[in-house]
């Protein structure tokens, strides 16, 4: 849901819809609208509605001195700062790359020095042509259960990388929630109302909002306005965190925050594509032919590594 929706529903000419929209703003501490509901103070003329500003403004005002923010709560919510937190920048994913490659080159070099070791055994020993052409056959088989040269890269693209990426976004529904409206105005159980309230996140409509937003006014029970308020958010946050991702405003605040961080900025999926040809050096110069005079030593994986890990602790001595 974006906040320009919330805000335009403040002009609305019926007077319930201004007092809704006002509540669930005062809910959500959505900081965003304490200038609007400033200006519109001045020259609301119902007197509920007037009431509820100035209920919602005080709110807003404490929660923007605290610091809060839906931004930041999204991003926290659903791990997006952790993802970041725990993405390479592009000279460590880079770092990264070329140890992955030393590994595969020294596979390779290993097989092939056991291939021409194995070869020579049986031409040593006399075996002749069917020998050596069932070693050579017993070590394609032996490879191919290694998984062959690109084995270590492979398996290190598909490692699992548990509790490090972002909760994915999830589109609004309009799914029908009467049943559970029913049961929040006709229950008297406060149990039964909170457990409502869960189960209205889940359907994941945000049309449910002005509802939950009256719970957190009038309910006579702290445990369900504190629940109307909590699951409320994180229904906003969903749909925020949805929009956020749909007009490209997400992988904007991610670079920005990668900044922060200390972070070379991530690449975007269009930018890795557009970058230098393959085969070509900074400055727009061509790297030498395979097997020419110039060619470069394979760089040593522990010392990548090495490089990689001081990068990283400077980075968080940095942010202290």
């Amino acid at each position: 849901m974006k906040l320009a929706v919330l805000l335009g529903g403040l002009k609305n000419p019926q007077p319930a819809v201004r007092l809704d929209v006002v509540r669930v703003l005062g809910m959500l501490d959505e900081v965003r609208a304490l200038e609007t509901l400033r200006q519109m103070y001045e020259n609301e003329s119902d007197s509920a509605v007037r009431g509820a500003i100035a209920w919602a403004g005080k709110r807003l005002y404490q929660a923007q001195q605290a610091g809060y923010s839906t931004v930041d709560e999204v991003f926290r919510y659903f791990g997006i700062d952790r993802e970041i937190e725990n993405t390479p920048d592009i000279a460590e994913a880079e770092m990264l790359k070329r140890m992955e490659n030393a590994f595969d080159s020294d596979m390779t070099r290993m097989q092939e020095r056991a291939g021409r070791k194995r070869l020579g055994m049986a031409a040593a020993a006399g075996l002749g042509v069917g020998v050596v052409a069932g070693a050579s056959m017993g070590l394609g088989a032996a490879l191919g259960a290694m998984g062959g040269p690109s084995s270590a890269s492979s398996s290190m693209d598909k490692r699992p990388q548990i509790g490090t990426s972002r909760t994915p976004a999830t589109a609004p529904s309009k799914a029908d929630f009467s049943v559970w409206l029913r049961r929040l105005r006709e229950d008297a159980s406060p149990g039964r109302r909170e457990q409502a309230i869960i189960e209205l996140k889940q359907i994941n409509n945000p049309a449910a909002l002005p509802h939950l937003a009256v719970l957190f006014v009038s309910d006579p029970s702290p445990k369900v306005r504190q629940a109307a308020q909590h699951f409320g958010k994180i229904l906003y946050w969903s749909a925020v965190y949805w929009e956020m991702e749909q007009d490209g405003s997400l992988q904007q605040e991610m670079q920005r925050r990668a900044q922060a961080m200390g972070k070379s900025i991530m690449r975007t999926p269009t930018e890795q594509s557009s970058g230098p040809p393959a085969g070509s050096l900074p400055g727009g110069a061509s790297a030498p032919p395979p097997g020419g005079p110039s060619r470069p030593q394979e760089p040593d994986a522990g010392k990548i590594l090495r490089q990689a890990q001081s990068a990283r602790r400077k980075r968080k001595n940095d942010k202290r």
